[in-house]
């Protein structure tokens, strides 16, 4: 009976000998840093000088305009924006046109209402604006599979300016909502 007794202590100690070399193995294994799988992974190279920081917008548009009772003409003039935050931007614009003939100087043969200098239509304005919902435009390719994803922002803007027409100054408040499809960073 002593025999087994001692038997089963030296198998008891033999038992707890391998059980902490092999807890003590795998705590080696725990703190080595490498991977057990090596990903194929190759990090990119990233050029920060491509990352754009700058706050500002400038743009440029063209339209058409109706002034009251001297027809259609061509718009054209500039933008300048300014973002405040994700949300919040201030805008700056100034257009020209030029003003066309009236019904009556169409009608009355060879009146003149307007010198050529005084149908030069001018505004200017500065505005406030909300981007309501920034998001995402999603367009699908008709040549292939592939969808696009543009940055995109339906907005709301007020603001106050001036407008130059017929020889006189006056003061003009703008009211508006647009949507904006970002293709690029430069566009």
């Amino acid at each position: 009976m002593e025999i087994r007794i001692k038997r089963f202590l030296l198998r008891l100690i033999k038992c707890s000998f391998l059980a902490t070399a092999l807890f003590n193995s795998l705590l080696a294994l725990a703190d080595d840093e490498r991977p057990i799988i090596e990903p194929d992974v190759v990090p990119q190279k990233v050029d920060e000088a491509l990352i754009d920081t700058e706050n500002f917008e400038a743009g440029l548009f063209v339209g058409t305009i109706n002034i009251e009772d001297f027809e259609t003409s061509m718009l054209y003039g500039v933008r300048l924006a300014y973002h405040l935050s994700e949300l919040f931007f201030l805008e700056s614009n100034i257009g020209f046109a030029e003003g066309g003939e009236t019904s009556f100087e169409k009608l009355s043969g060879n009146t003149r209402l307007l010198s050529d200098a005084e149908r030069e239509y001018r505004f200017y304005n500065l505005g406030f604006g909300y981007n309501l919902f920034p998001g995402e435009a999603f367009f699908k390719s008709w040549f292939s599979d592939k969808t696009y994803a543009f940055n995109s922002n339906f907005y709301l803007l007020a603001g106050a300016g001036a407008t130059d027409f017929a020889g006189d100054n006056r003061f003009t408040a703008t009211f508006g909502a647009g949507y904006q499809v970002i293709l690029n960073d430069a566009v």
